[in-house]
C-alpha cells in the first residue's frame, strides 16, 4: 500500500479513538514550530509525526466541540458555530433561508437555546443566527483572517444526520484539496446535517462554514469566512439576497435539488429536505419515498445522486413518490449551485 495512506490511515485510528462584530477574545491555539513543520510537510513520516498532529487536534477539539451546535429551523435541521460571546451563530443560507424565523440552537453540553434567523447570502451560501439572551458561559471560536492554502490540514464538525442526544459533534481530519474566491473543497466527509457546521484549522479558527456535498465522498464545499465578510454588516441587518435556481446555467454550476437521504430497504428514503430550495418547493418533505425518476425505479439514494449529477442546473426531473400508504408525483426544476469540482491534477499534485 501507498505509504501515505498507510501514514493517513494510521492517523485516522489515533485521532477517532481518542454582537454586531465577531468578538475574537478567544484565543487561538498555538502551533510550535516542530509541529508546523509536519504540517507544512506532504504527508506525516512517522509515527512521532502522527502523535504531533493528534495532540493537536484533541487540544483544538476539545473547544471546537462545546461551539458546534445543532440548529432546528422550522421543520429543517443542520448545523453552525457560534462566534461571539454576543450569541451570533455562523451556518449556511439554505439552513436559514429568510429573515426573522425562530430557531432552536443545540449546544453540545444539552442546552436549548432560542433565536432568530438574520441575513442569508444564497449567492454564496452563508447565513447568521443571533442566540436570544445567550448565557454568559457560551462557549464560542475565534475566526480565521485569511483562507487556507491546498494541503493544510482542518478539522470539521457538525451534527450528520441531525442532532442525537448525548452525542458531541463527530469531528473529522482532513485536507484541503482546492479553493476559490468563495469555495473551499476538502476531503473532510460531510453527511446531511452538517449544513452550517465549521471548517475549523490546526489553530482552532474557523476557516468556513459547511455548503453542499460534492458527487464523490472526498469533494464537500465549505465558504469560507473572510469571503462572509464581505457583506457581514448586510447579514446582521437581516437582509436576504441572491437567487438560489439559477437564471443562467454556467459549466461551472452544479445541480441541487436539496435533499439528503438513504437507502433502507432498498428503497430511497428522504430525511431532509431544505426549505426554500426545489423539492421543497415541488411539494417533497423528509419520510417520503423516492420511487421512480422520470420513469425509472430508483433503489437507492445514490441512485438519485447519480441522476441529479448527470443534469444541468434548471432542468427538470419529474419523480414519482411514496407518503405512508399514497403515492404521487412531482416535477422539480434542478438548481444551480457554483462549486467547481477538483480535477484529478489537482488531486494527483495534492
Amino acid at each position: 500500500m501507498n505509504e501515505r495512506w498507510i501514514a493517513l490511515g494510521f492517523l485516522a485510528l489515533l485521532v477517532f479513538c481518542t454582537p454586531n462584530t465577531p468578538a475574537f477574545a478567544v484565543d487561538a491555539f498555538p502551533v510550535s514550530s516542530g509541529l508546523q513543520e509536519v504540517l507544512d510537510d506532504r504527508y506525516p513520516r512517522d509515527v512521532e509525526d502522527l502523535l504531533l498532529i493528534q495532540r493537536q487536534v484533541q487540544r483544538v477539539s476539545q473547544q471546537a466541540k462545546k461551539a458546534t451546535v445543532g440548529l432546528t429551523i422550522g421543520h429543517g435541521m443542520g448545523s453552525g458555530v457560534v462566534i461571539s460571546s454576543d450569541g451570533l451563530v455562523l451556518t449556511a443560507a439554505h439552513v436559514v433561508g429568510r429573515q426573522g424565523r425562530r430557531a432552536t440552537i443545540l449546544l453540545p453540553d444539552g442546552r436549548r437555546l432560542r433565536g432568530r434567523t438574520l441575513g442569508a447570502n444564497h449567492e454564496i451560501d452563508a447565513g447568521m443566527i443571533q442566540i436570544n439572551n445567550p448565557p454568559a458561559d457560551i462557549p464560542f471560536l475565534p475566526v480565521a483572517k485569511s483562507r487556507p492554502q491546498i494541503g493544510d490540514w482542518v478539522i470539521t464538525l457538525g451534527q450528520p444526520g441531525g442532532t442525537v442526544e448525548n452525542r458531541p459533534p463527530p469531528l473529522r481530519l482532513g485536507r484541503v484539496l482546492g479553493s476559490g474566491d468563495d469555495w473551499i473543497c476538502t476531503d473532510c466527509t460531510l453527511v446531511g446535517g452538517d449544513s452550517g457546521g465549521p471548517l475549523i484549522n490546526m489553530r482552532g479558527e474557523v476557516l468556513a462554514v459547511h455548503s453542499s456535498i460534492g458527487p464523490e465522498i472526498v469533494h464537500n464545499f465549505h465558504i469560507p469566512v473572510v469571503e462572509i465578510k464581505k457583506a457581514w454588516d448586510r447579514l446582521l441587518a437581516g437582509e436576504v439576497w441572491g437567487n438560489q435556481l439559477a437564471e443562467v446555467v454556467k459549466t461551472t454550476m452544479r445541480p441541487i435539488m436539496g435533499i439528503v437521504g438513504l437507502t433502507r430497504n432498498e428503497q430511497c428514503l428522504v430525511t431532509e429536505v431544505f426549505r426554500d430550495l426545489p423539492a421543497y418547493d415541488a411539494g417533497m418533505r423528509a419520510g417520503d419515498i423516492i420511487l421512480e425518476i422520470d420513469g425509472d425505479t430508483i433503489a437507492s439514494f445514490e441512485g438519485v445522486s447519480g441522476r441529479v449529477s448527470k443534469k444541468q442546473p434548471g432542468q427538470k426531473m419529474k419523480l414519482r413518490l411514496q407518503r405512508e400508504s399514497r403515492t404521487f408525483e412531482i416535477e422539480v426544476t434542478l438548481a444551480g449551485i457554483r462549486r467547481p469540482v477538483p480535477n484529478d491534477q489537482q488531486n494527483e499534485s495534492e
